[in-house]
Order: C-alpha cells, then structure tokens, then sequence
C-alpha cells in the first residue's frame, strides 16, 4: 500500500475505534503531537512511542464520545497525508460537547505511521477544557 492507503486503512480502523487494529500500522518510535496546551489534557503535546500514543488514544475514548466524527484525506504528497476532520466530542464527567474540525498530517514510512500532528482550534478547545475542569472540580458531574 502506498501512504494514501495506509493512511485511509487506519482512519477505518480508527472510526470503529478498535485500538489495538489501528495501531497495527503505528511505528514502535512514533511521534504523536497534539497541538494543544500540555496542562490542560494528558494527552496533549507531544508524546514519543507506540505505546505512549496508544495510552493517549485509550484516555481519549474513556473521556470522551465521538458523536460525529467524519475524516476525509484532502491531500496526499509523498510520504505525507493531510486529514481534514469534523467531529462532536461529549465529554462523559460532565455532559459537554465540543463540536469543529481539525487537521492531521500524518507521515508513513515502509507502511508505518511515524508521525502524526494534529491542530485543532486551540483557542476553543483550550477553553473547552478549562470549563470542563472547572465544571469537574466543582462537582458538575452527571451521571
């Protein structure tokens, strides 16, 4: 498979959020970067490895639903495949949505990702997560 391929198996996998198929295709020395303030998410900024990465992936589907989550390769160059995502995340503690979109550049090397960016709104999903751990720390959890 080329990397557009690769690419386009692992937002399958990735859709059905089967962890451990998706990272069938994730490097042992991956490079995953949320760009993201580090403070406000465990999984945000960069983390190195595969397990790493997969930790940060388990944290985000145990926090949060994916109420819509639809990727779409806009741009495929070489080694390199550009993602563009628009999603809705409820954020189980506290009942609250966050809806946008993001982009991901993902790099493939010898069929493996080894790189993967994310960048997101920073601004709103910053204060996103400043209110839900605002709402945590103040007791404003539904059941």
């Amino acid at each position: 498979m080329d990397a557009r391929e690769t690419v386009a198996e692992i937002l399958r996998l990735w859709a059905t959020q089967d962890v451990e198929s998706t990272f069938a295709y994730v490097a042992d020395d991956v490079v995953y970067v949320l760009y993201i303030d580090e403070g406000l998410a465990p999984f945000a900024g960069v983390t190195h490895g595969r397990e790493g990465m997969m930790a940060a992936f388990y944290q985000m589907i145990e926090q949060y639903d994916y109420l819509h989550w639809k990727q779409v390769i806009v741009g495929a160059e070489g080694d390199v495949v550009r993602i563009q995502t628009q999603f809705r995340f409820h954020h189980r503690r506290t009942g609250t949505d966050l809806e946008g979109s993001m982009r991901t550049v993902i790099t493939i090397r010898d069929g493996m990702m080894v790189r993967c960016e994310e960048f997101m709104d920073r601004g709103l999903v910053e204060s996103f997560m400043r209110l839900a751990k605002h709402r945590e720390a103040t007791n404003q959890i539904v059941a």
